[in-house]
């Protein structure tokens, strides 16, 4: 049974033809330096578009908060009232 799979080895290799094996090495790096240059570009595009989207949802938060942080004077009995989720998100009910 060893001797059938040797024989079947042996029989394999020496159709192999191994003159382009050289060619087909650098074809295949070329294709994996290709595949990596391309990655490393979508992973920069990608950190544009997360940094574009941070800024401006940090803008359009402190856009959003300019009117609910108004000088009226806090509530004696509810000193934190204004900074109050609520009131930041639906404004303060009076």
């Amino acid at each position: 049974m060893i001797d059938d799979d040797i024989a079947k080895l042996v029989e394999r290799e020496r159709t192999a033809d191994l003159g382009r094996l050289e060619a087909d090495i650098w074809r295949r790096e070329a294709a994996f330096q290709a595949r990596r240059h391309a990655m490393r570009r979508m992973a920069a595009w990608q950190g544009m578009v997360m940094l574009a989207a941070m800024i401006g949802s940090a803008g359009a938060g402190f856009a959003m908060s300019l009117p609910a942080a108004d000088p009226r004077p806090a509530a004696l009995m509810m000193p934190g009232e204004r900074l109050a989720p609520s009131a930041l998100l639906f404004g303060i009910h009076r």
